[in-house]
């Protein structure tokens, strides 16, 4: 290299150095911060209870379980509990009191604790199936519905359980008792199942409002929808929602089940009801608030600000409530669902938002 181009190169080494100085960046090149993302986890969640304003525990893919005993209110307040089912995906929980409860999930999955979701250990279901749906209506009978028709049923707190299954080849996701004999369990092509003496024998309900055409060759027939959720308040008035927006509600005990309007077309997945309050989250974070006992719903749009699906809702009084769903999803609210704050996960109004929307 001849004496003049050393010269040309040493010229310029001030002025890149000046540059770098001043944080100048080559034009034309696109700029990526890194994500300012709070997160619990990033793992699904799947299932919420709620004991009081200040404690609440929550679950999902991993057999992960996350507690609160603070408010919740930061992702610092939530510690991860070893769950005795780490590969578990955990679907559903009941708790009868603050103490007892029972969480269920894939390949037969049930885990059981006596102290408010602290500590817990494995149940023998009896089955290898998916388990999707838990209800205690008190400390000693339970029932857990899931894949292939599976209904199995305990009645001395989960020390055994014993099948009640019908035969029916349908997965089966959701169930609710109000009492040690009267319960419902919903599931695909619409089916609503009921018992009046505790599971030993079950009667099929309907709605006609929801029925489709039974000729499966007919050139427009379509499946009867899926129905994922039940709540009972008592043994008469009861709630379901589904795929499409269904959502149905009967005054008799389910002899007769009426189409509510939703004003949506996404499936529903829970529902939670505290005196007249009702709350029901969805697909693509769908949100609808009811206040006259679940007689007329509202979708609240732009409150949680997400398009990831909202799995399960949960509330400790009528004023205090989580929401949890993908990707680690965990809102909060202290006035009734009227606002939340995303603790968890990614909002919409993230310029990150677009890269793992689904």
């Amino acid at each position: 290299m001849n004496s003049n181009k050393v010269k040309s190169l040493l010229c310029l080494i001030p002025l890149f150095l000046c540059l770098i100085s001043l944080g100048c960046k080559p034009p034309g090149r696109p700029q990526f911060a890194m994500p300012k993302i709070s997160m619990i986890t990033g793992e699904n969640l799947h299932s919420a209870v709620a004991f009081s304003p200040q404690e609440a525990v929550l679950f999902g893919n991993m057999g992960i379980i996350l507690r609160t005993a603070d408010g919740g209110a930061t992702t610092e307040a939530w510690e991860r509990i070893p769950s005795a089912a780490e590969d578990a995906l955990l679907c559903d929980t009941a708790f009868v009191d603050r103490e007892n409860g029972w969480t269920v999930g894939i390949k037969g999955t049930i885990i059981h604790s006596t102290d408010g979701g602290k500590t817990w250990t494995v149940q023998t279901s009896g089955t290898e199936k998916n388990l999707f749906s838990v209800s205690f209506p008190d400390a000693r009978n339970g029932w857990v519905v899931g894949e292939f028709g599976t209904i199995i049923h305990t009645g001395d707190g989960g020390q055994n359980w014993q099948s009640q299954s019908q035969g029916i080849d349908k997965e089966l996701n959701g169930v609710c008792f109000v009492d040690s004999l009267h319960g419902w369990v919903v599931g695909e092509f619409g089916t609503i199942l009921y018992t009046a003496d505790g599971g030993n024998t079950w009667e099929m309900q309907t709605c006609d409002e929801i029925r489709t055409d039974d000729d499966m060759f007919s050139y427009d027939w379509r499946p009867m929808p899926a129905l994922y959720g039940v709540h009972f308040l008592d043994v008469a008035t009861g709630l379901i929602i589904g795929a499409d927006g269904i959502i149905l509600k009967t005054d008799d005990g389910g002899k007769k089940w009426r189409k509510l309007k939703s004003n949506c077309d996404v499936p529903l997945y829970a529902i939670e009801m505290v005196g007249n309050n009702g709350w029901i989250v969805g697909n693509r974070g769908l949100y609808l608030v009811s206040r006259d006992a679940g007689e007329t719903w509202q979708i609240k749009d732009g409150l949680i600000k997400t398009r990831f699906w909202l799995k399960d809702v949960a509330f400790s009084d009528e004023n205090h409530g989580w929401i949890v769903g993908a990707m680690g999803t965990l809102a909060q609210t202290v006035n009734g669902g009227e606002s939340w704050k995303l603790i968890s996960g990614m909002s919409y109004e993230m310029a990150e938002y677009g890269l793992a929307d689904f």
